[in-house]
C-alpha cells in the first residue's frame, strides 16, 4: 500500500466482504429489532429509553489469518491499518475442527512489523495484576462484549491503559473500568496535549 487512501479502500473492501458473507440474505420490509422513531427535539416530554443488546456474531463468518496464523476476527479492532501490506481473500467454504468458515482472509503486515497478539485476560494479568473484582474493558471508549480469554488485541498498538474504579454501595457494585487507548493519530495528539497541560502521569 503506497498511501493512506489506498489502505482505507482496502479495509473498506475487507469490511464489505465480511458483511456480504454475514448477511447474504436480502432484507425487505421491517427489520427485526429496528424501530424508526420521530427525530429528537428540545421540547420532548417523554424520555426515550434505548436498550442496546449485545452484538451477535454472524453464523457465516470468514477465517482471518495474520501472517499465516489463524486469529479471532476481533483482532481487526486493534490492528494498525498503516502496518498492513496486503489483504487477500479466498471465497470458499471449509472447516477447522468442527467450525465451518465461509471464506479466508489473509492479512500480511509490512516488514519488519509483527503484531504482538495477546488476549484481554492475559493483558489484565500482565499489566493489571493488582486489580480485584469484575473488570469492564473499553477500546477507545467502545465497550468490549465477549469472552476476554478469546478476545485478541495487538499489544504493540496500545498507547496507554486507563483504570477507573466504579463503586456504588447501595447497588452493591464494585468494579473496574479498563480503558485501552490505541495509537491512532488523534489519540496521540490528545495524549501529548494532556502531557503539556501537566495532567497525564505515567508510572513504570
Amino acid at each position: 500500500m503506497n498511501n493512506f487512501f489506498e489502505m482505507k479502500q482496502l479495509f473498506l473492501s475487507l469490511t464489505l466482504f465480511v458483511i456480504a458473507t454475514s448477511f447474504a440474505q436480502q432484507l425487505s420490509g421491517k427489520v427485526p429489532g429496528v424501530t424508526i422513531s420521530k427525530p429528537y427535539s428540545a421540547n420532548d416530554t417523554v424520555i426515550k429509553v434505548i436498550y442496546n443488546k449485545p452484538r451477535i456474531l454472524p453464523n457465516k463468518k470468514p477465517a482471518f489469518y495474520i501472517n499465516g496464523t489463524l486469529v479471532n476476527q476481533n483482532i481487526l479492532r486493534t490492528l494498525n491499518q498503516i502496518e498492513i501490506e496486503t489483504v487477500n481473500i479466498e471465497k470458499e467454504e471449509f472447516k477447522i475442527d468442527t467450525i465451518k468458515y465461509y471464506g479466508k482472509i489473509f492479512i500480511t503486515t509490512k516488514n519488519p512489523y509483527k503484531p504482538k497478539i495477546i488476549s484481554l485476560s492475559n493483558l489484565k494479568a500482565k499489566y493489571l495484576e493488582s486489580l480485584k473484582g469484575p473488570v469492564i474493558f473499553q477500546i477507545d471508549n467502545e465497550q468490549v462484549i465477549g469472552d476476554y480469554d478469546q478476545y485478541p488485541i495487538d499489544e504493540k498498538y496500545i498507547l496507554k491503559i486507563i483504570v477507573e474504579d466504579f463503586e456504588n454501595s447501595k447497588e452493591k457494585l464494585n468494579l473496574h473500568i479498563v480503558k485501552i487507548i490505541l495509537k491512532t493519530e488523534e489519540n496521540i495528539k490528545k495524549a501529548n496535549n494532556r502531557i503539556r497541560g501537566g495532567k497525564d502521569i505515567a508510572i513504570d
